[in-house]
């Protein structure tokens, strides 16, 4: 028989690490995991601790991915003006100019299309019609006893009434306000006044002796900027950055598909230029009370569109600015109203660029004076209609 094997015999040692501090059995049971009535930690326990590490991370970093603007957060909350925009300038361009825009300081949507448009900050009241409508300028300052205004402009501008002084738009006389030079306005008043013909331009006042007197400045045609006549002043990506922010002021403001919008005028302080041009035709049909206004502005503008046609030069954002005495001294309100084409900063013909731009230009400006004298007419009439209802 085989001899009898002797007991196997195990020495247990306890770990360098419990050494000292645990006996050999504790740590037989620390190893088998934890006995009856031992807090447990099983896997659904590690994974909650997880989840629970997760969520502290999570308030502790906050997201950075920020959501794509929606078509709320375009040209004034319309739809249909961002999809417009689409199909003239495509999807991409539309997306760069609402990220350009985009506020990185919490602003709302309407203050992002508002920057957009106007170049504004969050906060800031963008760009109110001022009580005498000017068109937006700024610094603009009477001269001879208010018979003369200095207004601040650029080359194109001054060039303009220079050539109208020189007698080079024979067919725009009339229509234009008289310009004079600085030294002449100085000889007038004794003044030197702050700019010179390098900087300013010094026209007739159109309400000089009107004791009361109703202006309104209305932008014409249906597009107030060419890139190309824009590449002639400054780099590309300003001229796009330009011609598309005025584009989205086009057609939120009505003019791209009025031809026309109000910029300004008497009575229109504290509204912002998109509901001014919003509310173009009421603010045309508010001109006067009196029907014969209505009239002899519609005669008027007649003459400046024909003016305008046989000079030969494209106009963008050229104005009409009318003008009404509310409280003449001796006359009627009809027979002080008058109106001059005004605004020639954006003024150009074949000398400077194509015929093809020169025709594009001239011809959206025609459009928004044909719409404006019928809107003008069709004033008048509804004035008329209303006051032999009021007689009958």
């Amino acid at each position: 028989m085989p001899a009898t094997m002797p007991p196997r015999t195990f020495t247990i040692r306890p770990s360098p690490g419990f050494a000292g501090t645990t006996s050999p059995i504790d740590w037989m049971r620390a190893r088998r995991g934890p006995q009856e009535g031992a807090p447990l930690h099983s896997h659904g326990d590690r994974r909650a601790i997880a989840d629970d590490s997760r969520r502290r991370q999570a308030t502790a970093r906050p997201t950075t991915k920020k959501a794509r603007p929606t078509t709320d957060a375009g040209a004034g909350a319309d739809p249909a003006t961002v999809l417009a925009l689409q199909r003239t300038a495509g999807n991409a361009a539309v997306t760069r100019l609402l990220e350009d825009g985009r506020p990185r300081d919490g602003a709302t949507g309407q203050e992002t299309v508002q920057r957009a448009v106007h170049g504004g900050t969050p906060g800031e009241v963008v760009q109110h019609a001022e009580e005498e409508a000017t068109g937006g300028h700024g610094g603009i300052k009477d001269r001879v006893g208010g018979k003369i205004k200095e207004k601040p402009t650029n080359d194109v501008e001054r060039g303009f009434y220079a050539d109208m002084r020189a007698g080079k738009h024979p067919a725009l006389e009339g229509v234009v306000p008289d310009s004079y030079t600085a030294e002449q306005v100085q000889t007038m008043d004794g003044e030197k006044g702050k700019g010179d013909d390098s900087t300013h331009i010094y026209i007739d006042n159109l309400t000089h002796d009107m004791k009361m007197p109703k202006v309104l400045d209305i932008k014409v045609g249906e597009s107030t900027a060419s890139k190309q006549e824009l590449l002639t002043s400054m780099s590309k990506a300003d001229a796009w950055k330009k011609k598309m922010k005025l584009k989205v002021a086009d057609k939120v403001t009505g003019s791209a598909d009025r031809g026309y919008r109000a910029v300004g005028g008497t009575g229109l302080k504290g509204k912002s230029r998109r509901a001014i041009g919003r509310e173009s035709e009421q603010i045309v049909q508010g001109i006067s009370a009196d029907p014969s206004v209505y009239d002899l502005l519609v005669e008027q503008l007649t003459q400046v569109r024909t003016a305008a046609e046989n000079s030969g030069l494209a106009f963008i954002a050229a104005s009409v600015l009318i003008a009404v005495d509310e409280q003449p001294a001796t006359e009627s309100p009809a027979a002080t109203a008058k109106l001059n084409l005004i605004d020639f900063a954006h003024t150009f013909g074949p000398e400077q660029l194509s015929e093809e731009q020169v025709k594009k230009y001239r011809t959206r400006f025609d459009k928004g004076m044909a719409r404006l004298i019928a809107d003008v007419k069709a004033a008048g009439a509804a004035k008329k209609e209303a006051g032999e209802e009021a007689d009958a």
